[in-house]
Parts: structure tokens; C-alpha cells; sequence
């Protein structure tokens, strides 16, 4: 099965293709039937890639290396997930698929291991060092990405959002809170342990104000959001925003240069050996064992 794809941003529907999507928040890959007289119908759903050209794509993309935060390694999980849902008929998919995981994994190996942050989790952890208790602001995926890594070394864990507890996944032990009980002025603050606030969710300055009022042990805020032109957090407390998050990574980024060029040389090799398959097997015996 010669490989084909349509790469391109997320879009409101996949392709009308009937082949697998993979989709993440920042692509779309449709795995497309490579015969010539489809073509012409999917030319215009995003960057077609043929063979040696979408496997390299491909890898680099599980690599991390076609991320915004380079190097990050939650790709690899959405891409093995998006396989074990693939059908039987599509089985030459899941072979593929576990060559890529299997040449991914081997590169990360070799080059790409203790890059710094690789995450929103692991950027958000580094600054937890000496809080004892944590606290999220937030439900959504940005809220999910970032709590597992919040419980370390016993660490306590609370987490605010608007929804009803019974509509919330969190993490084992971690105490679900509701942002619209921050009314209740006569409340008690939740604890006095140091902590630190991680605001992963669209809110006002004013919800993350009152928010930091319940913990008088208040270490930092790390604020998720993107830059929305407020004013300043009014908090007796070291505040890390996003941008400076964005800068710790961009320094680190600039240092692991050398090992991200070797990953590329690495891949560009690994494509090469894909594209060498049929010419190691001339008398089809790819098919016979198919």
C-alpha cells in the first residue's frame, strides 16, 4: 500500500474522503488511497505528500519537531490512540503506524531526551519546587494537560471551575471547587500551605483575584492565558506569565539546536530506508505477507 496524506490545519469537518483522519488541536493528516484517479477530488483538502515525503512529515510531526513547543511528547499518545481506533480494513495503516511509533520513539531516544519543557505540565512543574499544594483554575484541555503533573512529592491539589462536580474528571484525590461559591464572602480560606495557582482558563482577573484570596500561603500565579489586555494581577505574589513562560523555552530551544539538526539528519535517513523497502524485496513478497 503506497502512503499518501492530506496534511493541513484542523478544519470544521475532515475531508469527504471515507479515509482515517487524524486529527490533534493544531493539524489534520487523512491518510488517502494513493490511486491516481482520486486525486484530482482531494487536491484542494490541504498539502497532499506522497510516500518518503509524508513519512518524513510524519515522524518529524511525532518527533515533536513541527510543534510549537518543540519536542513535546503528547503527539505520540494522540497518535497511538488515533490508531487503536482504525478499522481492519485499514490494517496496513496500523503497520505503518507502528513503524513510525517504533522510528519516533528510537529518534527521541537518540537526540531529543532532556530538552527542557516539553509541555504546558512539565513548564508549570519546574516552578512548584516549593509549594506543597497546588491549585487549577479551569476544566478544559489546558486544565487536563497540566494536572497529573501537579501531584508530585505528595503535593495536595485543588481545582476550580464553573461546571457541577459530577461533570468534572480530575485527578485521583485532587478536591474539585466551584468558582461561583467564590460569592460567599464569609467563606474560609481552603489552606494556609504554600501554594501556587495555575490558571488554565479564560477567566477574568477578577475570578483569579478572589481565588487567591482562599490561600493566605500563596507562593505565585502561573497565568495560561493569553495576553488579553487586562490590568495587572493584584496579588501579594510572584505572578509568571505566559510570555514568560514562552521565553524560559525559546532560550532553551536555542541551546538544543544542534541535537534538533541531528534529529532531522536522523529522520531524513529513517524516510530513506522507508523508501528503500520495495527495492529490498523485489519478487513481491511484501504482498505474499500482506
Amino acid at each position: 500500500m503506497s502512503l499518501a496524506i492530506l496534511h493541513r490545519e484542523p478544519g470544521p469537518e475532515p475531508p469527504a474522503t471515507g479515509d482515517p483522519v487524524w486529527r490533534t488541536c493544531l493539524r489534520e493528516v487523512a491518510f488517502v488511497d494513493a490511486v491516481g484517479h482520486r486525486r484530482a477530488a482531494v487536491t484542494d483538502a490541504g498539502q497532499r505528500l506522497e510516500e518518503g515525503a509524508a513519512y518524513q512529515l510524519l515522524l518529524e510531526i511525532l518527533c515533536g519537531l513541527q510543534s510549537p513547543m518543540v519536542g513535546e511528547t503528547q503527539v505520540l499518545g494522540q497518535f497511538k490512540s488515533f490508531l487503536g481506533g482504525v478499522s481492519r480494513d485499514h490494517s496496513w495503516l496500523n503497520r505503518l503506524g507502528q513503524r513510525l511509533l517504533t522510528d519516533a520513539r528510537e529518534v527521541r531516544t537518540k537526540h531529543l531526551q532532556g530538552l527542557g519543557s516539553r509541555s504546558y505540565g512539565s513548564a508549570v512543574r519546574r516552578d512548584l519546587a516549593d509549594v506543597s499544594h497546588a491549585v487549577v483554575i479551569g476544566t478544559g484541555k489546558l486544565a487536563h494537560e497540566v494536572l497529573p503533573f501537579l501531584a508530585d512529592n505528595g503535593r495536595s491539589v485543588d481545582q476550580w471551575g464553573r461546571a457541577e462536580s459530577g461533570d468534572v474528571e480530575t485527578i485521583p484525590g485532587a478536591a474539585y471547587r466551584r468558582l461561583q461559591d467564590l460569592a460567599d464572602t464569609g467563606a474560609i480560606p481552603v489552606t494556609d500551605q504554600p501554594t501556587a495557582i495555575i490558571v488554565a482558563a479564560p477567566v477574568g482577573v477578577d475570578v483569579i483575584e478572589s481565588v487567591a484570596a482562599r490561600y493566605p500561603g500563596l507562593r505565585r500565579v502561573i497565568d495560561l492565558r493569553a495576553e488579553i489586555g487586562e490590568r495587572r494581577l493584584a496579588v501579594a505574589c510572584e505572578v509568571i506569565a505566559l510570555r514568560d513562560l514562552f521565553a524560559r523555552m525559546h532560550d532553551e530551544h536555542a541551546a538544543a539546536l544542534p541535537r534538533i539538526e541531528a534529529a532531522r539528519k536522523d529522520i531524513a535517513w529513517r524516510t530513506r530506508q522507508y523508501e528503500l523497502r520495495d527495492e529490498l524485496r523485489p519478487f513481491g513478497w511484501d504482498d505474499l505477507c500482506a
